[in-house]
């Protein structure tokens, strides 16, 4: 393997650790905050959470089912890379919400909820690929 193969290898990896991290802290803030709540943050996990709520289908498993037609373009438009970042990012947040979701919520006040939940979600964007 050349030098230049091992860093963009090692670069890869620590993108893939940076996504499964920030996975990990949205789904702690959706789980523990927002979706005992029923407070809904936005996007495709907004979908998913009221889904939740007027259908019973756990979150994760409706988050996959909403991106599966998101995954299918990326994977011809966008690149190879960007599919495989994705798919583990969406995996990994859907496994971790259905996991933390048998926890007891850290508060059940909704105007608090919504401002820690709001707050964690946010730490999520940070950067860790700067780490």
């Amino acid at each position: 393997m050349h030098i230049e193969e091992k860093y963009n290898f090692k670069k890869f990896i620590i993108e893939i650790l940076g996504t499964i991290t920030g996975a990990f802290i949205m789904a702690f803030g959706i789980s523990e905050f927002l979706l005992p709540n029923q407070l809904s943050s936005g996007g495709i996990s907004g979908i998913a959470t009221i889904t939740y709520y007027l259908l019973n289908i756990p979150m994760g498993t409706m988050i996959l089912i909403i991106n599966l037609p998101l995954f299918i373009f990326a994977f011809y438009k966008i690149g190879k890379v960007f599919f495989v970042k994705s798919i583990i990012g969406t995996i990994s947040l859907s496994y971790f919400i259905d996991l933390l979701d048998t926890l007891e919520p850290l508060t059940n006040d909704k105007f608090l909820a919504c401002i820690y939940g709001g707050i964690i979600i946010g730490l999520r964007n940070s950067d860790y690929t700067k780490i």
